[in-house]
């Protein structure tokens, strides 16, 4: 009787203790569970659960299976506790889960020389509907027979685009300017273009770049979600991540332009 009891008490304390145990277990798997807001999605990214495309604004919850489409589909993702992360595919159908670039600072300054212009006009490029950028007037005034223009690719058409200037000697990119051909705007499109400087019968070369010219109000719809994670943040925090994130899945913004449209539509300074 006093064995069976004893049996009894142990085989009590072993399934109390292998039940805490598993508890131990669930509830660590819980405290790592961490839920993100999707702000952007490149590419096509489908939840394996309920076969759904992600989109700006769903909830990914770490550890959910996703479907990347092709190696190149990444998305946004945010977190007010983690902060901002790239999902990417990894090996056997998982997921990356890798920290985004931060601390990217935005072009800025006057363009007074061809190596200033050459640096700046580089890589992706950035434009918040329209950039005014100062020139030096030394070595490249604008008027009549001074002046700035584009060469890009349009359906096989070499297209040549004279671009804007005022009259203290500021360079405009414009989308609407941009994308128009004989007065008749065209579809905005993400290519290379070349950058040249016209003064008489003479055009030099600056350099290439790519024009990247967002869809502005989903553009407000990512940078919300930003804003809102990261309610708690100082101003200059939120305009770092902001910008980072900017460079990462469009281009390196202008600080100008960029201080200006997050003052215009966030009034964050």
């Amino acid at each position: 009787m006093k064995n069976k009891l004893v049996f009894s008490m142990l085989l009590l304390f072993l399934l109390s203790s292998l039940v805490s145990s598993i508890g131990t277990k669930e509830a660590r798997k819980l405290a790592e569970t961490v839920k993100y807001k999707v702000i952007k999605v490149d590419g096509r990214i489908i939840f394996q659960r309920t076969n759904a495309d992600m989109k700006s604004g769903d909830v990914f919850i770490s550890g959910t299976q996703l479907n990347f489409t092709s190696p190149q589909s990444r998305a946004a993702v945010i977190s007010s506790l983690k902060g901002r992360f790239v999902l990417s595919a990894a090996e056997k159908g998982q997921t990356k889960i890798l920290p985004a670039a931060n601390n990217i600072s935005s072009r800025s300054g006057a363009l007074i020389n061809l190596i200033d212009l050459q640096n700046h006009f580089t890589g992706d490029y950035l434009v918040l509907d329209e950039v005014a950028l100062q020139i030096g007037r030394e070595n490249f005034p604008m008027d009549a027979g001074h002046f700035f223009y584009l060469s890009y690719e349009y359906e096989g058409e070499k297209i040549r685009k004279k671009l804007d200037f005022t009259e203290n000697n500021q360079l405009i990119l414009s989308k609407n300017e941009i994308f128009k051909i004989d007065g008749e705007p065209i579809a905005v499109q993400r290519v290379e273009m070349a950058l040249y400087y016209r003064e008489g019968e003479t055009s030099i070369k600056i350099s290439e770049f790519k024009p990247v010219f967002p869809d502005l109000s989903e553009l407000k719809n990512e940078i919300e979600i930003i804003i809102d994670e990261f309610a708690d943040k100082e101003s200059n925090v939120k305009v770092q991540e902001i910008t980072a994130y900017l460079a990462e899945f469009y281009g390196k913004p202008q600080k100008e332009n960029l201080t200006e449209w997050l003052e215009n539509n966030f009034t964050l300074k």
